[in-house]
């Protein structure tokens, strides 16, 4: 059973949020369910069925995270479809302000960047949060608005860079993204 003794985590799971994206039916793995139980105080788990990612991010930042009580250091992001592991520790064992783990996203490319981060499963720092002005998370569009050019995970990114602050990556998660689906 997985717990958080002998682990040496760079955060105090009890001073920890965990905010888990369930849309469309408020499920999540099997998987996820667990690490998170083993993991985290019951109440600081937090599930939002919102659609609109960037949307349910923003409002989660604005409500969860920046009205939490002062004793909440850190936030912990996770999508419904992610299927932590042991492999997984890594993400909540690395310093730094703003921690991803790598997951299987449908264009690996877009880990080509040691700072780059999906928000599938990260780990961000309350400093981070208030330091930076919203939207946290925004989708890049092209400048006719006819395609996507960069996800909501790039946006946040690039603000907490420019702002001073470390992106790193840590920990391998697999990623139901397809095995989920017949639920919705």
């Amino acid at each position: 059973m997985l717990t958080t003794s002998n682990l040496n985590l760079a955060i105090d799971p009890a001073k920890t949020r965990a905010i888990v994206l369930t849309w469309p039916d408020h499920s999540l793995t099997w998987e996820a369910a667990a690490w998170l139980y083993n993991l985290f105080p019951p109440e600081n788990v937090f599930a939002l069925r919102q659609r609109d990612v960037a949307l349910a991010r923003n409002n989660a930042v604005k409500e969860l995270c920046l009205k939490a009580p002062e004793s909440v250091t850190d936030f912990l992001f996770m999508d419904r479809d992610m299927r932590p592991g042991a492999e997984t520790m890594p993400v909540l064992q690395v310093p730094g302000d703003v921690v991803g783990c790598t997951y299987p996203i449908g264009h690996m490319a877009g880990w080509a960047s040691p700072e780059a981060i999906h928000m599938g499963l990260v780990r961000v720092s309350r400093k981070v949060l208030t330091a930076i002005e919203p939207p946290w998370f925004a989708f890049g569009y092209s400048a006719d608005g006819t395609a996507l050019t960069a996800c909501e995970c790039a946006h946040f990114a690039r603000k907490v860079l420019r702002a001073g602050f470390t992106v790193r990556r840590a920990g391998w998660c697999d990623h139901d993204k397809h095995g989920m689906e017949h639920h919705g």
